[in-house]
Formats: structure tokens, C-alpha cells, sequence
């Protein structure tokens, strides 16, 4: 995926992942949010808001793994131990996520028109989940065609 030797390129995805932070902070902070797209999505509103939290939290956990994987690993890739691609990455970005979702229902509590819920966290959290186990196995797909390259060299 990145290689990068600098320390800023390492640090790169953790400052994208704050940036995603405040956009979803950012959106959560929208006052009656729920009544103003049920007028334009109408019956739709609820599967499209509940996909939209799910891919907002796929992308922070990818970003989640990929800053972790290059500030916790070394900055190379050996195509026959990918550190990058280390499971306890994975795990940490995923409870990274939760953390997250469960503070911005915490927060969407004090914003009028909106309430907490812990199924909507748990809708975050699936979304962080299919997210990092898309990016896993698509990774996995990756080094094992990189292998069979330099297997046939």
C-alpha cells in the first residue's frame, strides 16, 4: 500500500483520519438532520442514513489501520510478512471506531433534533467492520499476486 520512509508520510493517515473525525462531528452536529432528508428521500431516508453512518465509519477504520500499520510497523513491506497487514492493526482500528461511534452518539444527544442510540453505533460499528475486512482481504489478494510475480522471476 504506502511506503513511506518519512515520519510525515507515516503521519499522513492519522491526519486524514482527524479530518474524517471532524467531517462526522461536522454532520452530527446538523440540528432536525433526520427531518430534512426525509423530505427529500421520503421512505428512503432511514436505509440511506444508516448506509451513509456505515461507509463514514468504513473510511475512518481503514484509515484507523493504515495509520496504525505505518506508525507501529517498520515502513517496509516483506512480501512474505506484511506488517501492514498484521490482524492486531485491524482489531486496534476497529475498537478505534467503536470509541468513536459511541462518542458521537454521546454527542448527537445534546444536538436538537437528534437522540443517542446504541443501534446506531452498532450500525457504525458494522460499517468500520465490512470496511476493514473489505480492505483485508483485498490487501491479501495484492501480496499474494506481488508473491506469485516474484516467485516466477
Amino acid at each position: 500500500m504506502f511506503q513511506g520512509g518519512s515520519k510525515s508520510f507515516k503521519f499522513l493517515f492519522w491526519g486524514l483520519a482527524l479530518v474524517w473525525m471532524i467531517v462526522i462531528f461536522a454532520f452530527s452536529s446538523q440540528a432536525n438532520s433526520g427531518a430534512y432528508t426525509e423530505t427529500y428521500l421520503q421512505d428512503a431516508n432511514v436505509p440511506v442514513r444508516k448506509f451513509a453512518h456505515m461507509f463514514e465509519y468504513a473510511v475512518l477504520a481503514v484509515l484507523y489501520q493504515t495509520a496504525l500499520a505505518g506508525t507501529l510497523a517498520p515502513s517496509e513491506i516483506d512480501l512474505g510478512h506484511d506488517k501492514k497487514h498484521s490482524l492486531k492493526h485491524y482489531f486496534f482500528a476497529l475498537f478505534l471506531a467503536v470509541l468513536y461511534a459511541l462518542s458521537d452518539e454521546w454527542h448527537q444527544a445534546f444536538v436538537p433534533g437528534r437522540s443517542a442510540s446504541l443501534l446506531d453505533s452498532a450500525v457504525d460499528t458494522l460499517g468500520a467492520a465490512i470496511g476493514l475486512a473489505s480492505v483485508y482481504w483485498l490487501r491479501r489478494i495484492f501480496i499474494r499476486g506481488a508473491q506469485r510475480e516474484q516467485d516466477q522471476k
